[in-house]
């Protein structure tokens, strides 16, 4: 709600009851002490109500007055800028996003970025220009070659402002709130349910050059250490195979030697596009999936489709963007108060899908 829309609530109560109660207006807004204080403070100038201790009383002219335009204006619909990369990821965020805000009344404007820092300041920038009330990001953050004057303007963005799938490096106080899939634990679920099922030698294919790819690894790395799964296990990303798209000539045969000499029975792969590619290249070699290889998708979004279908760890992709979109509500309907909530960070846990591509090792 706007800080016009609660004054004006503020004054309808007041010519009802001669009165209004600080404590119960921030019991029917939902918002802090101080942003009460402060739509009083304005009330109280425009003439129309007397502050006193705990609240306010309705002044004698007010209540036959009607209310002046700049207290009253009409309804304005929240305005959020988004910026999201053109991955297919981030569709369905999207499509979270938007049902919060079609519900809340707000209008949603949309910026496709394409992983490039200077895109992506100019996007935002004319967001800010605009006039928006809240953003929602998807930066170029976190990964290997970091720029850091962009991580200090996204922390000193003048609006309120929310990530996905991405968090600010060093974790400090003045973090920005996000909103996330728990990648780690999506990655310790596909290993753990190899490891159940007899496999050790468990390699992963990650061309990702994301945040989310990093996480990935990361994860990858911490369940080899937990599962005590051999330390020589191949962590394949795109410095030995070249950056995620199209395969370059001869790079999947090198692929499949390299899981022939570490004897690896089961991989992981990071992105539905690389699942398929190798889940085929694997028939054009005679290899039988799950007989001879056991694969596991990370995304769920067109394996489900594969022959075989492929099990794979499925990330809550609109619950990531209703979760965003409703905390950025609630930080705009704050505003900027010195009582703003703590800055939250939300894991959302994603769900093993299991299908037909893998299987339990035998005779081994």
């Amino acid at each position: 709600m706007l800080a016009a829309e609660r004054r004006s609530r503020i004054l309808d109560t007041a010519r009802r009851d001669g009165a209004v109660r600080a404590a119960d207006l921030v019991q029917e807004f939902g918002v802090s002490l101080m942003t009460v204080r402060r739509d009083l403070d304005a009330l109280a100038r425009d003439g129309l109500v007397d502050k006193v201790h705990g609240g306010a009383t309705l002044r004698a002219a007010a209540a036959l007055a009607s209310v002046p335009p700049a207290t009253a204006p009409a309804t304005r619909a929240i305005q959020v800028g988004v910026v999201v990369p053109t991955a297919y990821y981030y569709r369905r965020v999207v499509d979270g996003m938007r049902e919060v805000f079609d519900q809340s009344g707000g209008r949603l404007t949309l910026n496709l970025s394409d992983y490039r820092v200077d895109d992506e300041r100019s996007l935002i920038a004319n967001l800010v220009e605009s006039g928006v009330d809240g953003l929602v990001l998807v930066p170029s953050v976190g990964e290997e070659e970091q720029d850091a004057g962009y991580v200090e303007e996204l922390r000193r963005l003048p609006v309120p402002t929310v990530l996905v799938e991405r968090e600010l490096p060093d974790h400090g106080l003045d973090a920005l709130p996000t909103v996330r899939t728990a990648h780690e634990r999506g990655v310790w679920a596909a290993l753990d349910y190899l490891h159940t099922l007899g496999h050790e030698r468990i390699a992963l294919v990650d061309r990702g050059r994301t945040h989310t790819a990093t996480v990935v690894r990361r994860g990858w790395a911490r369940a080899v250490e937990r599962l005590d799964l051999p330390h020589d296990l191949p962590n394949l990303s795109s410095h030995e195979l070249g950056p995620g798209g199209s395969w370059q000539a001869g790079t999947l045969d090198d692929l499949f030697q390299r899981f022939a000499a570490y004897g690896n029975t089961a991989v992981l792969v990071h992105g539905d596009d690389d699942t398929l590619t190798i889940n085929q290249h694997a028939r054009r070699l005679g290899l039988s999936v799950p007989a001879d290889l056991s694969i596991v998708a990370y995304d769920d979004e067109l394996v489900g489709m594969a022959d075989p279908p492929m099990t794979a760890v499925a990330p809550h992709k609109e619950r990531v963007g209703q979760v965003a979109a409703r905390l950025l509500l609630e930080l705009i309907a704050n505003g900027h108060d010195a009582e703003q909530p703590p800055v939250q960070h939300t894991l959302i846990q994603p769900r093993l899908v299991v299908r037909d591509s893998v299987a339990a090792l035998t005779g081994r």
